[in-house]
């Protein structure tokens, strides 16, 4: 997972959005930074924030468990010689993750153990707790080391009877119970409820939930809006309200339990101003908040009074121990070994073409006939740019008769046919239609983010194959798109992320700081004249590194950059917004020591060099060395690397190669679910709707489902790295039971409720034949005729005119003009999942009852 989401705040799928963001700030560049030193890191702050969402803080970006922290209690602050101070941040997060290859084919028992690996991510400049207490709605870590909690906003109060809900806050609840994996508990049942705000102490701890010893603010309520909690005079959760029957309670005295994820740590850290090592290390899962960005300031933003926050710094780098290497080698035998469905990562080589032009269309949709439709046939995609049809034409008799073969047409002339509508006799895309410019560097994109493309760069043929519409660059530099076929596509390849498709290790560590310093003195004219001869054969040692040449020969493709003198971190930073340069780049593998350990030698090397800011140079070597934690973990984290020199991975690249985006395997799906349709799920849950009664899957309603299934793969689970089961298993149930067309028994397909004008009028209308015109009304249906107009459709069958001006904002297409336009696939299905991710049918949202805490499916309908 990112550690941050795009700057609307949704799930990134494509790293070059954070290429860009990087690219955007003053420094910080992978893997040489703008003093001219190698650099394992990235940063991340101001610049990066225009283009990321970092306001809710940096996110773990994959499960592991934090070995070590620190955090301020109130920035440092370092005085130049000048008198101008600056503030910055010695806080960290440090988590262990662990890489283990997939099992060999036909192989058995536990793997050998260099078949795992250790990898560290560290979160460096992470805010300190006078910017918490600054800010008391500024999430916090729910990790940290405290007794007092303060409840957040992630939970709201069950809906009574499937209305609007009540307050924010968290759920309490009874004992948790063991699970079968050690320090897994599952969650109990629900006993009370504290509103947003509230104030606990807490004694025990088991996993991730909290007992609460007392309440310090607040005052407890019932689980459900509007109801009745504990006794007249006692909110309290031992206590069942009079006359209540099968309401859970806690024993005498027992305040109950919360889930520590939906709290926010009320006061400082037990240890601040230390490096912590947990005596048992914290397990935490990608997307865990780890912290919000912290300051650093360095000389150019001090001030010459006490500093303010101006500068917001976080520095991410992925690092592993010298056995990296040797892993590396056995990774990439190992995905020789796998079989092709393993094979996630797209690899389109230099040289390969790609399909640039779509050929015009080679007839018209009418032969010889005046066309009444076309239907798209069963073998046609659920979505992309083209559908394959069957024009249809009415002959003598009203009869409606074929008009040809099946031909494609552009989706977008669905709804809007003619005898001229421009048509092709085949699929408009083919290999033979590959054409130059061709791919001028190794290009990667993994499965997930290629079906996160639009919809316009996403197309299926009738084999059921896949195209994608791609960008790529050019041998010289320039950016073009193409499309690309997911088989036998000359020049291009699937291969497993264990393969590391383009990364190549570099090794940095003959490169020493005084030399790397005189080169960035001679190029960028920093140097005297003087200067410029005598420093010319440190500038030719560092050119002639393998760091250097391998950045020469990507950087090389920028017109502004030709040679080794033009190897800057100003040149990566341009190189950065060029998307096959970035991933270039970023897929170079480190070697070099760790600027957070060793010793201060060789700081204090190039202190000669800095002629008239030496005196400044003497205070920086003071915030160097109070910000090394290597020495205080090595020895004291079981596996830590002892010695700094070690391999710097970009952490965006690493994520880019690992991150699936997952699909349901719908052919699978499907033969599972036809035979449980009639046996397992039957009508309803009740004696009057007996399951035996329900006949087979028809082919339609299969046909239905399948294309369902699509679209929710492409608008959800497809978009998101943790998508929930759950709510895929609520989104089909709904579906089966909203959109069951009981005239011609088909389920799972949008359609128009079947109802007459007067009986819509009756159930939904304002006028005088309205049941509930008030009602009608405060639903938007203002005027006669509109409980027919706005009656129910799609795959939820909408209601009321209110809720299709919600879901015209939400598509941008007019649907209270054209209600109807809430029936095709592409916007039906959009409009479930959308609703009911983001809470637009009831106000509540699906994460509000289905979370880690527990899933209620009668509360979310």
């Amino acid at each position: 997972m990112y550690p941050f989401r795009d700057i609307q705040r949704k799930e990134i799928t494509d790293p070059q959005t954070i290429y860009q963001a990087l690219s955007s700030m003053d420094d910080g560049f992978f893997p040489l930074g703008v003093n001219g030193f190698p650099h394992g890191g990235v940063h991340f702050g101001n610049g990066s924030a225009s283009r990321l969402d970092q306001s809710g803080g940096v996110r773990c970006i994959a499960d592991g468990e934090i070995v070590a922290y620190k955090i301020d209690d109130r920035y440092p602050h370092l005085q130049f010689a000048d008198g101008k101070w600056a503030a910055y941040s010695t806080g960290f997060v440090l988590v262990r993750h662990r890489l283990t290859l997939p099992p060999a084919p036909n192989s058995t028992g536990i793997p050998p153990t260099d078949e795992t690996l250790d990898l560290y991510s560290l979160h460096l400049h992470m805010a300190d707790w006078s910017t918490y207490l600054a800010d008391g709605k500024l999430p916090r870590p729910y990790w940290w080391d405290v007794e007092a909690f303060r409840t957040s906003d992630k939970d709201r109060q069950l809906a009574p009877d499937g209305g609007s809900g009540g307050a924010v806050g968290a759920f309490v609840w009874t004992e948790p119970t063991a699970g079968k994996s050690k320090g897994k508990y599952a969650a109990g049942k629900r006993v009370g409820f504290l509103p947003e705000g509230s104030e606990v102490i807490i004694g025990e701890a088991r996993g991730k939930w909290l007992h609460i010893k007392a309440i310090t603010a607040g005052t407890m309520i019932s689980p459900t809006s509007g109801g009745v909690f504990g006794s007249d005079d006692l909110n309290v959760p031992w206590k069942a309200p009079e006359g209540s029957s099968n309401v859970p309670t806690t024993p005498e005295g027992d305040w109950g339990w919360l889930y520590r994820p939906n709290l926010q740590a009320a006061q400082e850290p037990k240890v601040a101003d230390k490096v912590v090592i947990p005596s048992m290390p914290i397990r935490v899962k990608a997307g865990t908040l780890l912290g919000q960005i912290g300051e650093y300031q360095d000389y150019e933003r001090a001030t010459p009074l006490p500093p303010i926050s101006r500068r917001r710094l976080l520095h991410l780098e992925v690092f592993a121990s010298d056995a990296f290497s040797g892993f590396l080698d056995r990774s990439r035998a190992r995905a020789a070994q796998l079989p092709a469905d393993q094979r996630s990562l797209l690899v389109i080589g230099a040289g390969a073409k790609l399909v640039q032009t779509v050929p015009a269309p080679d007839r018209k949709l009418r032969y010889s006939y005046p066309v009444k439709g076309a239907n798209p046939m069963p073998d046609s995609p659920a979505s992309g740019p083209w559908v394959k049809v069957r024009p249809t034409y009415l002959a003598q008799g009203f009869a409606l008769l074929y008009d040809g073969p099946p031909v494609w047409i552009e989706r977008e002339h669905l709804g809007k046919l003619s005898d001229s509508t421009p048509a092709w006799s085949q699929f408009p895309l083919w290999l033979q239609g590959m054409s130059d410019p061709a791919n001028g560097l190794p290009l990667i994109y993994s499965r997930g983010q290629l079906d996160a493309l639009d919809a316009k760069s996403k197309a299926t043929d009738e084999q059921q194959v896949n195209w994608w519409r791609v960008p790529f660059g050019t041998a010289d530099g320039k950016s073009a798109t193409g499309w690309v076929c997911e088989k036998n596509h000359p020049g291009t390849k699937w291969e497993s992320p264990w393969a590391w498709p383009g990364f190549e290790i570099v090794d940095a560590t003959g490169i020493q700081l005084p030399d790397a310093f005189r080169r960035n003195l001679v190029i960028t004219g920093a140097a005297n004249w003087k200067e410029q001869k005598e420093f010319e054969p440190s500038a030719a040692a560092v050119n002639n590194s393998a760091l250097l040449l391998k950045l020469q020969q990507t950087i090389a493709k920028l017109e502004s950059a030709k040679g080794a003198d033009k190897v800057t971190a100003r040149a990566i930073q341009s190189a950065m917004r060029v998307r096959p340069l970035a991933q270039a780049l970023s897929h170079v593998i480190l070697r070099y020591e760790s600027e957070w350990g060793g010793d201060m030698s060789r700081w204090n090397s190039i202190t000669p060099l800095m002629r008239n800011a030496r005196d400044n140079w003497v205070r920086e070597l003071e915030r160097i060395k109070k910000l090394q934690w290597w020495n205080e973990v090595k020895g004291k984290v079981v596996g830590f690397p002892a010695n700094p020199t070690v391999h710097h991975i970009h952490p965006i690249a690493l994520i880019a190669n690992f991150l699936r985006r997952h699909r349901i395997d719908i052919e699978k799906f499907l033969s599972l679910y036809k035979g449980a349709h009639s046996s397992s799920f039957g009508w309803y849950d009740s004696a009057s709707s007996p399951k035996q009664n329900l006949p087979p899957l028809s082919e339609k309603s299969e046909q239905n489902l399948k294309t369902l299934m699509h679209w929710i793969n492409d608008l959800y689970i497809s978009k998101n790295e943790k998508f929930s089961i759950q709510y895929v298993a609520y989104m089909l149930a709904t579906s089966r039971v909203e959109s069951y067309d009981f005239t011609t028994r088909t389920f799972f397909g949008p359609f128009s409720e079947i109802i007459s004008y007067d009986d819509a009028e009756r159930r939904y209308g304002c006028g005088p034949t309205g049941n509930a015109p008030s009602r009608a009304k405060a639903h938007g249906n203002t005027v006669v005729g509109d409980g027919y107009k706005y009656r129910g459709r799609g795959l939820v069958q909408i209601t009321w005119k209110i809720n299709y001006q919600k879901f015209t904002a939400l598509t941008g297409i007019d649907l209270t003009e054209n209600p109807d336009k809430a029936l095709p696939w592409e916007n039906s299905a959009f409009i479930m999942i959308e609703g009911m991710l983001k809470g637009i049918f009831t106000g509540h949202k699906l994460s509000d009852y289905i979370n880690e805490s527990g899933a209620d499916y009668v509360g979310v309908g």
